[in-house]
This record gives structure tokens, C-alpha cells and sequence, in this order.
């Protein structure tokens, strides 16, 4: 199957107290790697500057995965503080700036999946067809930059011109807000006559809904032992899921298989754990077994 994940790389400095911790990020990768872990072919494409590390690039095509590269002055950088209160102030350093165009290609699935920096229309009227799944993430959708550098959110008021091609959109109860003006279960209903034909709603520990056609169903996590990190897990459950619907045409079985990719993800630090096929199908068959008998 082949996959194509449209969002800039970006560096991420993680505030806590007094210490600075640095590392790679971006969604695109995250949902990249978990794409490539589960057997596929994955394709990212980013804004990018010449000066984008090379260790990053080459630990990517370590990786398997295709990096396709548009010019950028300068590449997507930003830090997240933590106060004590557990709140979090965001702050974007640089921006490579937004993605509006792709090449054409014949793709199984195709992802939206930006942290920030929203990307045109006309990149999912290139690539949508009708018989390939177009997944979007509306995190990066809601995003807006303040003069001074700060991130806050905001109304997704254009949402229908991009949701008419959207098969599968992925939100969480924050976004859900923002996309409809409410947090009810109803209102995440009522996205599907807006274009969708899944909407997958996260909600961390407490499982995930997801809504098709005039029904929704319930989905448990998967219980791990340890918790360590949760980046990438809201990257991972998507991709997880698009591929497996797409294999198989059936709701539960994605919806379970991504609950089961998931919950590898929190094991690890910066999605270090993201879990190969043969791992993720044990644990999607324990989760049938213990809430579909």
C-alpha cells in the first residue's frame, strides 16, 4: 500500500522547570514511521531549508521512508512549556510555512498531518480520488499564531471547503469544539454531512468514538503497564487506522487495530515505540477478545 503523510518536520523544544529537552517531531513523521512499521510504503512531504539537519534526513531514509523536500527559507521549530498546574504555552520560533501544492501520484492513502502551519486546498483536490482514502487531521486546522509567537485557537472557519474531500477526519474533544461549537457526541455526528464518511474522535485514556454513516461506536485503550510519553499517539491512531479500513472495509476492525497501535506509542519517549504488524495484531486480537465476546 502506499501512503503519502503532506506535513513539515519540525524541532521541538520541551520546557519543564528548568530543563530544555530537544528533539525531532512533526505528525508526518510519526504517522510516516507508523505506516512503514506496519508493512507500507511511506512517502513525507515538507517545507524544508537547506539548512535542515542531515542527521534528521538521514535517519529518515534509514528508516525506509521517502522525503520529498520543497524550499523553505527556514524549517518549522517551536517550544512547549509546562507549568506547574500541568497547562502549556506554545511558542513558534520559525515556520517553513505552509504547504500548497504536491506533485501528483497514485496513492492508496493519502494524510494530512501538520502540527502547525495549515496546507491548501488544492493539495487535497491534487491528490483525492475516488478510490483512495484521504485522512485529515484537523489539529493543525484550528492553530493560530499570535503576533508575539504564541499559539492559540481559533474557529476552523473554512472547514466545509476542505471537508467535502476528507474520508476520514481525526479530532479530539478540543478540535471537536472548535470545529462545531460544542462537545457533544451529537455534534460529532453531525461533521459527516459536511463530507466525511469516518470521524474518529480521541479522547486520550477514556478511548475513542467513532462516528460513520448514522451510527458511532465506542472504542476501548488498550491498558499498558507503564506510561511514559504520549507524542506521536495521536499520529499513530489515524494512520493506523486508514490503513486497516482500507484493507478491510470494516469500522470495528480499524478502529481496534488503531487502538491496539496506539497504545505502544505511550510506552516509549517520542514515539521511540512504535510497533511493527506482528506486534500490533496481538494486542488488536486481546482487545476483541476481551470487549467484542
Amino acid at each position: 500500500m502506499k501512503c503519502i503523510y503532506i506535513g513539515n518536520l519540525a524541532t521541538r523544544t520541551l520546557i519543564t522547570g528548568k530543563k530544555k529537552e530537544s528533539c525531532w517531531a512533526g505528525p508526518s513523521v510519526f504517522s510516516a514511521m507508523t505506516a512503514k512499521k506496519l508493512g507500507h510504503d511511506a512517502t513525507i512531504v515538507t517545507k524544508a531549508s537547506s539548512r535542515l539537519d542531515p542527521k534528521w534526513i538521514k535517519h529518515i531514509e534509514k528508516l525506509g521512508i521517502n522525503l520529498v523536500k520543497q524550499p523553505a527559507w527556514q524549517d518549522t521549530a517551536y517550544e512547549v512549556e509546562y507549568d506547574k498546574e500541568g497547562g502549556k504555552k506554545v511558542v513558534i520560533l520559525s515556520d517553513a510555512g505552509p504547504i500548497n501544492s504536491v506533485p501528483e501520484g497514485d496513492y492508496d492513502i493519502v494524510q494530512i498531518s501538520s502540527y502547525f502551519g495549515q496546507i491548501g486546498v488544492d493539495v487535497l483536490k491534487t491528490l483525492k480520488r475516488p478510490d483512495n482514502l484521504l485522512v485529515l487531521d484537523a489539529e493543525t486546522f484550528i492553530k493560530y499564531k499570535n503576533p508575539d509567537n504564541t499559539i492559540s485557537y481559533t474557529p476552523w472557519l473554512n472547514k466545509e471547503e476542505y471537508l467535502k474531500y476528507v474520508d476520514i477526519l481525526k479530532i479530539n474533544a478540543r478540535e471537536l469544539y472548535f470545529l462545531t461549537g460544542k462537545s457533544t457526541l451529537n455534534s460529532a455526528m453531525e461533521l459527516l454531512k459536511l463530507g466525511p464518511k469516518i470521524v474518529t474522535l480521541t479522547l486520550a485514556t477514556q478511548g475513542a468514538y467513532v462516528f460513520h454513516e448514522k451510527h458511532y461506536i465506542k472504542v476501548p485503550v488498550y491498558e499498558v503497564k507503564k506510561f511514559v510519553d504520549k507524542t506521536g499517539v495521536g499520529d499513530t491512531y489515524p494512520t493506523a487506522f486508514a490503513v486497516k479500513y482500507k484493507e478491510t472495509q470494516n469500522v470495528s476492525e480499524a478502529a481496534y487495530f488503531a487502538a491496539a497501535a496506539a497504545s505502544f506509542v505511550v510506552e516509549g519517549k517520542r514515539g521511540e515505540n512504535i510497533a511493527d504488524l506482528k506486534k500490533v495484531e496481538k494486542r488488536h486480537k486481546t482487545l476483541k477478545e476481551i470487549f467484542l465476546v
